[in-house]
């Protein structure tokens, strides 16, 4: 497992970890979210009255790999794709080395969607996480990050970055290195204590055409529906609303 470059923080002995920006404070997996004026708590697994801090869901998709077989319960099209994607020899790499390609790689995603992107600094807070790449021919076909919950032994997709250079060639080859990094993933993961996967979003019903193609790759893990809750306080969370309202 990976721990973070600075090293101070253990979270098999805490209940968050706590990532420290400029003018907000953001703890994830917090199990008790109380407000703070100047703390926001991101995919809280527990749902309480907001008080001050205003409860958003966020639905997400869960898969368990406490088994060894896990993949077996994958969809026969997930599967086939895998098996594709070992006949082509794909290779699935791991190690902090990998953290600033996956970033410029999910740069062009965010860069598309209006987001700002990360940079390596920002995972500095971060007390432990995992980075795995695909390659082919010298070039990344797609980048995970995942953030570890040790409690409740579990890992979130924090960062889901894909290079469509070759879907001229073959459409479907940057979808079969995901499942297949997905796979080696949940190996690593389930040998490193994890229990269930986090992918991080999911709606089967979106409206959004960019977004339909993600939801239906996490659907063919046959994973479960979860509920999980941010809680922004009050003042922050009006400001973010009126700014989506201004920018569109």
């Amino acid at each position: 497992m990976i721990s973070s470059p600075s090293g101070s923080t253990d979270i098999s002995n805490c209940r968050m970890f706590r990532e420290r920006k400029r003018w907000m404070d953001y703890t994830y997996f917090n199990r008790d979210p109380a407000f703070h004026w100047w703390t926001t708590h991101l995919y809280s697994p527990v749902k309480v009255k907001g008080g001050w801090n205003i409860r958003t869901p966020f639905s997400t998709m869960i898969v368990d790999v406490s088994d060894e077989n896990f993949v077996k319960q994958w969809s026969d099209s997930t599967r086939t794709k895998i098996n594709k994607a070992i006949r082509e020899e794909l290779v699935a790499d791991r190690g902090s080395h990998l953290l600033p390609d996956i970033l410029k790689l999910f740069s062009l995603t965010a860069e598309r969607k209006g987001l700002r992107g990360f940079i390596v600094e920002d995972f500095n807070t971060f007390p432990k996480f995992e980075c795995a790449a695909v390659h082919l021919d010298g070039v990344m076909l797609c980048g995970h990050v995942w953030l570890m919950d040790e409690e409740e032994k579990r890992a979130m997709l924090y960062i889901n970055a894909s290079n469509h250079k070759h879907e001229n060639e073959d459409s479907s080859l940057t979808g079969r290195a995901h499942y297949f990094l997905l796979w080696q993933d949940g190996l690593f993961l389930r040998n490193h204590g994890v229990s269930f996967l986090d992918l991080q979003g999911y709606n089967r019903d979106t409206k959004d055409p960019s977004l339909r193609g993600v939801y239906a790759w996490k659907a063919g893990t046959h994973g479960r529906q979860e509920m999980l809750y941010h809680y922004f306080p009050f003042w922050f969370y009006l400001l973010r609303k009126f700014r989506n309202m201004v920018t569109g």
